[in-house]
């Protein structure tokens, strides 16, 4: 199956508001380019047709270009509508693969671990969200990112009488939000650009990041 990566991106001066406690503006938005830029690494030594990248940001146009990935300009005011512009040109034949900007343990295989079951595939968040969606483009996939995501993805593929497949994966069950998680990409194993810099900022901000 043809799969189509969607990676959407917010404003990077909106980006990362809940790491503001222990993070300027420059290193939030040095660390959500990091972040951008080891998901779409991964993504490109994976089985997808095609990646973009819709966000109104400059700089985020700039790492999807390093990287070989399509960009769209965000003309929408919500993750979800951002989405449904971005899917527009996928053919209804192939797959839709939407990836946050901001789970830097992405890997090539966890790609493949989705890409191998049919109907709807879903990688869940530790809490009740949705860190990889993988969706036919056929009929128009109704994306319902936000609150409880995981089970309203589910239950939009039950709708549809689509089989639901549940790819659980530790590393991706932690978008990087709140100082929590950045101190848990610190401590998890591998050298990702953005666990280099959180490593940093440990090393840093030891003592403003702990407390």
């Amino acid at each position: 199956m043809e799969i189509h990566a969607i990676v959407p991106v917010k404003e990077l001066r909106q980006a990362k508001q809940r790491l503001a406690q222990a993070l300027d503006a420059h290193e939030r938005r040095e660390l959500s380019l990091a972040m951008l830029g080891d998901v779409l690494a991964a993504l490109s030594q994976s089985p997808v047709r095609r990646i973009t990248v819709i966000s109104r940001d400059v700089a985020a146009y700039q790492v999807a270009t390093a990287h070989g990935a399509a960009i769209v300009v965000d003309q929408t005011s919500d993750l979800n509508a951002a989405l449904h512009q971005a899917a527009a040109d996928v053919p209804d034949s192939a797959a839709i693969l939407v990836a946050p900007s901001d789970i830097p343990l992405l890997r090539a295989e966890d790609v493949e671990a989705l890409s191998t079951t049919s109907g709807v595939a879903l990688a869940p968040a530790h809490d009740g969200g949705t860190n990889l969606l993988l969706a036919p483009a056929a009929r128009g996939w109704t994306f319902l990112f936000g609150p409880d995501s995981f089970a309203r993805h589910c239950a939009e593929a039950w709708r549809r009488g689509l089989p639901v497949h549940v790819v659980r994966l530790p590393h991706l069950e932690r978008d990087i939000d709140e100082i929590d998680d950045l101190i848990w990409l610190a401590h998890q194993a591998g050298d990702a650009a953005a666990q280099r810099l959180a490593r940093r900022f440990l090393e840093h901000k030891g003592a403003l990041i702990w407390r």
